[in-house]
């Protein structure tokens, strides 16, 4: 009776918000605004706006709130759905905690399933083939509102004629199209398909090359991306004592959609917890393949059955320092028989790309 009434009581007030709405006064999606508080945001979906969300969510609130989301009101879209004006909804910058790195909830290969709202910065890069089919054959991590951060190889590596068409944010599990737990009590918002407007590869990469150095690329949306509980950014090691710390010894997540032990890409994100490991050791192993690493890769795993695989490339690997999770490595290459023991697959060293990180993105 409970749910019945809060939902009945959050449709009046939409109805109301959107009978309230001046036309002449109507802002469009994303343009700056000021809330009733003063504080500076932008005019975003309603549902999309955790501060109000959570007030209607509670279904008690007071004349005052009432009052002040309907004060928040700033436009519809064409479709009729109401848009209000929420503060600190965009941060052009790179994020630093509490602003990047939300914790995991506290309830891939040889991995677990996650839970809804773990690792809220992974993203899918999705492309589109020559036949006119798409698909997700890729990962990133979202660092900022503007941009998400993948693996070069996901851009120059790829078959002939494949282009990069979008990138999805918010997503759980891709055989459905909204996701909910086991008892459909509670469900995430729908996922959220954002525009390319710019991808940035690093200018040393070689496509051609067995080591991958310089594995790493950003990709910038046509817009900024509202954040949520379901999406928000990774911390990046942008200061001392996260950029230069030894994490040998230490134990990272990755996170991704990749193959499974079954072959196949999973269609729910999976995490996998990894070993970082010694670098010297780790490049000995390979220099014996004929593939010469740099201090600019650092090696995880390497324990039988558990590992990242094709499909998670480019994706994320993370390691929680205090309260904040940090991207240590971006997924590059490994073994050709994922999770071989003694092994470990190769990452992106992040930390050694801050400089070239700042200074290829844009406000």
């Amino acid at each position: 009776m409970g749910t019945t009434m809060q939902r009945t009581l959050l449709a009046c007030i939409l109805i109301i918000v959107t009978l309230s709405i001046s036309p002449g006064h109507a802002l469009n999606e994303n343009d700056p605004c000021i809330d009733p508080d003063g504080e500076a945001g932008h005019c975003i979906y309603l549902r999309e706006c955790d501060p109000l969300v959570k007030i209607l969510q509670k279904g008690n609130y007071s004349p005052q709130e009432r009052n002040f989301i309907m004060r928040s009101r700033c436009g519809l879209t064409v479709e009729r759905k109401n848009l209000v004006c929420c503060k600190g909804t965009v941060d052009e910058g790179l994020p630093e905690p509490p602003k990047c790195g939300v914790n995991f909830s506290n309830r891939i290969h040889g991995g677990q399933q996650t839970e809804m709202d773990e690792f809220p910065w992974t993203a899918l890069i999705h492309y589109r083939k020559p036949s006119g089919q798409t698909g997700f054959h890729c990962g990133g991590s979202l660092i900022n509102s503007r941009y998400v951060i993948t693996a070069a190889h996901c851009i120059q590596a790829i078959p002939r004629n494949w282009n990069v068409i979008g990138v999805r944010l918010g997503e759980w599990d891709l055989s459905r199209e909204r996701d909910c737990d086991s008892d459909n009590v509670t469900c995430t918002d729908a996922p959220v398909d954002m525009g390319v407007e710019q991808i940035v590869v690093h200018e040393e990469y070689d496509p051609q090359s067995k080591a991958q150095h310089n594995d790493i690329a950003l990709i910038r949306f046509t817009r900024d991306v509202h954040m949520s509980m379901y999406i928000s950014p990774i911390c990046l090691p942008l200061k001392e004592p996260q950029r230069s710390r030894n994490h040998v010894g230490s134990n990272g997540y990755a996170a991704g959609w990749g193959n499974t032990e079954s072959g196949s890409a999973s269609t729910v994100k999976l995490k996998v917890q990894l070993e970082v490991k010694d670098f010297r050791e780790c490049a000995g192993s390979y220099q014996r393949a004929g593939i010469n690493l740099l201090d600019t890769q650092l090696c995880a795993g390497g324990v039988k059955g558990q590992d990242t695989c094709s499909g998670d490339s480019g994706g994320p690997f993370t390691k929680l320092d205090r309260s904040s999770n940090y991207l240590l490595g971006i997924v590059s290459f490994g073994p050709t028989k994922c999770g071989t023991a003694g092994v470990p697959g190769i990452y992106t060293n992040v930390a050694k790309y801050v400089d070239w990180i700042r200074k290829n993105v844009r406000p």
